[in-house]
């Protein structure tokens, strides 16, 4: 299956954008910490339109919206 329009547009937003109405949130969120930082979170979802899956991310050195499969 191809992936759908809304994928295409949420993977191109920023850590802050909410995900769109056909993602949905899958395992529980990771939380990462140091002493040296505050810290960032992931979360995994996948599209129930297109089966699209993504990991969203908070942390600087990452992007935030990773398109995982098609």
């Amino acid at each position: 299956m191809e992936i759908c329009d809304q994928c295409k547009e949420q993977s191109t937003k920023s850590y802050r954008a909410k995900p769109h109405d056909s993602l949905r949130q899958v395992d529980d969120v990771r939380i990462f910490k140091s002493l040296k930082s505050k810290g960032y979170i992931e979360q995994d979802y996948q599209c129930n339109t297109c089966n699209s899956k993504f990991t969203q991310s908070t942390n600087k050195n990452d992007l935030p919206w990773v398109l995982w499969e098609m």
